[in-house]
């Protein structure tokens, strides 16, 4: 983990909360995809590397109105070394479908629980520069519903939901929305126009 670490990826998932239930709000002859039930199950997408050396990945666990990510760090290419875990999980709720991703889904995240964890000692100094408090330590989860600036994360009494997209393609993969680089999806009209990486069942 180093302080050139990209911000965003910190919080790359969509998606990534309060209880809420799913609604279907299906039109006249229509039956809206993906569903609750769709999605209800373990999804992780595949070890990436955005190309800076600290590979990361997503695990979500998803019921028909929870939702729950591990946004796991790692400092090596391999996904062999963790660095960190960002723990998020809240409630959900599905909307019409998306006008911008086609084949999609409206979908709004709650958060009811932001926590970081990290590693090693040297990843736990670098959470308190970047968070600007101390009190972080190696293997102890830490709450940041506070926010955590320097990770690109807001604080929830400011940001209580995600706005996404959710997409289950030909493939049988699931897509939240690419984040945008600010990772502001903090109101409807900063909702992707595109889908982000896919996630397999597991």
């Amino acid at each position: 983990m180093h302080h050139s670490m990209k911000p965003v990826l910190l919080f790359t998932s969509a998606l990534t909360l309060a209880a809420g239930c799913a609604s279907t709000q299906e039109g006249p002859g229509e039956s809206l995809k993906p569903t609750p039930a769709d999605l209800a199950g373990g999804w992780a997408s595949a070890c990436t590397d955005p190309g800076n050396g600290q590979a990361f990945r997503l695990v979500f666990d998803l019921t028909q109105t929870t939702w729950a990510l591990d946004y796991e760090a790692f400092a090596d290419a391999a996904c062999a070394t963790p660095s960190l875990t960002v723990h998020i999980e809240g409630g959900y709720e599905l909307g019409g479908a998306s006008a911008a991703v086609p084949g999609a889904r409206e979908g709004r995240f709650d958060f009811g629980t932001k926590t970081i964890t990290p590693h090693n000692d040297g990843v736990a100094g670098f959470l308190a520069q970047a968070c600007g408090r101390e009190g972080f330590a190696a293997g102890t989860a830490s709450d940041i519903s506070a926010g955590c600036p320097g990770l690109g994360g807001y604080p929830v009494s400011e940001c209580p939901s995600d706005y996404d997209v959710v997409l289950l393609d030909d493939e049988g993969k699931l897509h939240f929305g690419a984040r945008p680089q600010d990772n502001n999806m903090c109101t409807p009209d900063k909702r992707p126009t595109a889908p982000g990486l896919p996630l397999s069942r597991r």
